[in-house]
């Protein structure tokens, strides 16, 4: 079990007041490199044109990048840009969902949300239930999603939510656009000269064990029945470098955790591993315009999972 120190260390990092001007917006999410469905992989039927459907999907996903946001009382605009890629799903529905390909040469689409007020109260039962039976995830996920201490994000429509969510197939413009996994003909592999952090599950004799790689570390540790979820968890914590909440670890973890627990992955061997910042700023990009001036500090958290 994650000790308490650590997990109050991690949450040190927000300091919810609203009286500071500093607005802080966090992200965390999960690029898949199989062509499997996950927990948001099937688009429901949708209004908007520029969703890409399933058969159309690339191999390489960005699959429930999650966003909260904390810091000081605000109005304003939130927009995803995605400069190779198109929007497969999205939660709320955003008031813009455009694409921005230049001169068609390249899939390219900006999704946008008006915030109207944030506020610390928690969402009622009527505020967030509207629409949600079109999601292809079970509503126990957006209980989970709801779990960290975020603002609630009042819309214009009159609608409320504590998170953005939104999910895209991406389009690669080279090989190693997901570094440290690179693209080939054939597959998706780990770059081999990769000598970073690594979680590595395992099915065998039924059961998925877990291998933290800790040959690296100069030590020796057995498998195990990969049900530790204080290990796994306290590994992303680190891997996140305090940029995180505990509680946005945890969601993000439990999203997760049952479809690896499960084994329902494709392959003998899954890999875990955190993205850098450079990998994650060519996927996507994230920006918040308010009406009135604030800091605003943004913390994107990924990881790659890799199924070979």
């Amino acid at each position: 079990m994650l000790p308490l120190m650590f997990a109050a260390l991690v949450d040190t990092i927000v300091a919810p007041a609203a009286e500071l001007n500093t607005i802080y917006v966090h992200e965390w999410g999960a690029i898949t490199f199989a062509e499997e469905i996950v927990i948001g992989a099937a688009p429901p039927s949708d209004p908007f044109e520029n969703f890409t459907t399933a058969h159309d999907w690339d191999e390489v996903v960005s699959r429930a990048p999650v966003v909260y946001f904390y810091g000081a009382f605000f109005q304003g605009t939130f927009t995803v840009t995605v400069p190779s890629g198109t929007f497969i799903e999205t939660w709320p529905i955003p008031e813009e969902l455009i694409s921005i390909a230049p001169l068609h040469l390249l899939n390219s689409a900006k999704a946008v949300w008006t915030f109207s007020a944030t506020s610390w109260r928690e969402p009622g039962r009527t505020d967030i239930s509207a629409g949600s039976d079109q999601l292809s995830f079970s509503p126990e996920i957006l209980d989970i999603w709801r779990r960290p201490s975020s603002f609630l994000l009042e819309f214009g429509d009159g609608a409320s939510e504590k998170f953005i969510y939104y999910e895209c197939a991406l389009t690669p413009r080279s090989n190693d656009d997901f570094y440290p996994a690179i693209l080939t003909d054939e597959s998706t592999v780990l770059d081999p000269e990769y000598h970073g952090e690594l979680i590595r599950f395992i099915k065998l004799d039924g059961k998925v064990i877990i291998d933290p790689i800790a040959e690296r570390y100069g030590t020796h540790r057995d498998l195990q029945q990969a049900t530790e979820y204080g290990d796994v968890f306290e590994t992303l914590c680190s891997w996140a470098g305090g940029t995180m909440i505990s509680d946005e670890i945890s969601a993000m973890w439990t999203t997760w955790g049952d479809w690896i627990y499960n084994g329902s992955w494709s392959g003998d061997t899954l890999l875990v591993f955190p993205l850098p910042e450079e990998t994650i700023e060519r996927m996507s990009s994230i920006t918040l315009e308010t009406s009135e001036e604030h800091e605003i500090e943004y913390s994107r958290f990924y990881v790659g999972i890799l199924s070979i």
